[in-house]
């Protein structure tokens, strides 16, 4: 049973990672369709192309989701993915015109056709068939297996379609406690990235609005693509992150900051305001979230609930605003002429600013947490990146930051496969007790999580993609362990 409940959260975990990519798509096309609207520049053809990624999100999970779930992230399964998806939704619609399945349904197909790459990209066929043997044989049995999924959706969905509705709407209407909840629950399943997954729910299948575009009417679902789409009910759970990631955590970091050890300040201040600013420019803010949510979860459950509070003052004051990619400071300027009540973002954003600060500064004081800066005792100084080159000559590892996350991880035996989120590095491995977080820390990680056994987190900051291919590229063939 254990064993059971660790694949799941494996697979769970590889699902999250494996949302980043198309959800990294939006903020383009939001940008778009943004920039194209009337009030800013009026550009018809490029709020178009900003809406036609809309239009085709379930196609584009597919593909990223595959993507994601693929070995070597190889293109075959994306291709896979897309006939999958137009066989599946074509099916569909003859059996059922009524039904659609919107992102869940190419999610599903993304799913499929990533497992199903991984287990025929090898398959050898009889010799008259051998054309089709490999990796041209993946789109051909996902296209069957979709086939099978219209046939299946056509019962399963309605039912299933209408309990999420039927969800979603309870969330919706249940006002400030359906909103606390879904900000507390959003933060607390950050550290295993599962929150992409309740994510996607929220922001791409809760509620419908319809519009008609090009003579036809078309149904939007979600708070994210309905606030886009002009929705006046739309951005009630987005509103409440503005003042949490744009003033609350950057505070919090300066209140870790200033309870540093003196001879440690420094070093702590290197790590936190760095990614203070990125928080509040951008709204990543893993980088300050896992600095203090192992060390000091108390804190981060303090986190969680305000999170969830500043949801409930928002919709008090009938906020909304709404995001592309997060609640930082340039998705707040782009949707603040269609948000409502957009303006009081800044005076609440910065009373939560102080709130933070000193919530953070006396809960620190109080329990003795050991934040950044106060893990070690008087006399040693905190680990900072700086001093990666240095520790990896020490260990007698070639020089090079990449090389230190290598050593940490285990050595190249022991990752099977390595990827990178917005801000971490996700790989499955083959042994848990290989992984040295001291090295990885001294690497100028900000935390790791290893609790999944075959699964490692290590929490970087924006610049995990490049340190992700920077490791890969060093890695020897034939996976042997760094020396």
């Amino acid at each position: 049973m254990r064993e059971h409940v660790s694949k799941l959260g494996a697979l769970l975990v590889k699902l999250g990672k494996s949302l980043m990519l198309p959800i990294a798509i939006l903020p383009i096309a939001g940008l778009l369709l943004r920039l194209g609207q009337g009030d800013m520049l009026n550009i018809a053809f490029m709020a178009e192309a900003g809406n036609a990624v809309f239009n085709n999100l379930p196609v584009i999970f597919a593909l990223g989701v595959a993507i994601g779930f693929a070995k070597e992230s190889h293109g075959a399964a994306a291709l896979s993915a897309y006939v999958g998806y137009v066989v599946m939704t074509s099916g569909m619609k003859v059996l059922n015109p009524d039904l659609g399945m919107g992102v869940f349904g190419g999610i599903i197909i993304g799913v499929s056709a990533g497992g199903l790459y991984n287990k025929y990209k090898d398959i050898s066929l009889p010799s008259y068939l051998a054309f089709f043997g490999g990796r041209r044989f993946v789109p051909i049995i996902t296209g069957f297996a979709a086939v099978f999924y219209a046939l299946i959706f056509n019962y399963v969905w309605p039912p299933a379609q209408d309990l999420i509705t039927r969800f979603g709407n309870w969330v919706i209407s249940s006002g400030e406690a359906g909103l606390f909840s879904w900000g507390f629950a959003n933060r607390l399943l950050l550290p295993l990235g599962l929150h992409h997954i309740l994510n996607t729910l929220v922001y791409f299948q809760f509620g419908d609005y319809s519009v008609v575009e090009a003579g036809a009417t078309v149904v939007k679902h979600g708070d994210l693509w309905r606030f886009f789409a002009g929705d006046p009910s739309a951005g009630s759970f987005m509103a409440g992150f503005f003042p949490v990631m744009m003033f609350g955590l950057p505070a919090a970091a300066l209140a870790m900051v200033s309870e540093a050890y003196k001879q440690n300040r420094k070093a702590a201040a290197g790590i936190l305001l760095s990614a203070a600013l990125t928080s509040f420019l951008t709204g990543i803010t893993e980088p300050i979230e896992f600095a203090f949510m192992f060390l000091a979860f108390p804190l981060y459950l303090l986190h969680a609930a305000l999170s969830g509070v500043s949801m409930v003052i928002m919709s008090l004051l009938n906020v909304k605003v709404g995001y592309m990619f997060s609640a930082g400071l340039f998705d707040y300027i782009l949707s603040y002429n269609i948000g409502h009540n957009a303006w009081l973002v800044i005076p609440v954003g910065l009373a939560y600013g102080v709130l933070y600060f000193f919530v953070f500064k006396f809960a620190i004081r109080l329990w003795n947490l050991k934040t950044p800066g106060r893990e070690n005792d008087a006399k040693t100084p905190v680990v900072g990146p700086d001093d990666a080159l240095a520790y990896a000559k020490i260990e007698g590892i070639s020089s090079g930051r990449a090389a230190a996350y290598l050593r940490g991880l285990g050595g190249a035996g022991n990752i099977k496969t390595l990827e990178a989120c917005a801000t971490r590095l996700r790989a499955e491995i083959n042994d848990n007790g290989s992984i040295d977080e001291a090295a990885l820390k001294a690497a100028g990680a900000r935390a790791v999580v290893s609790n999944i056994k075959g699964s490692a987190q290590v929490i970087i900051g924006p610049e995990a993609d490049l340190i992700c291919d920077e490791i890969k590229k060093i890695m020897p063939a034939g996976g042997q362990r760094a020396q």
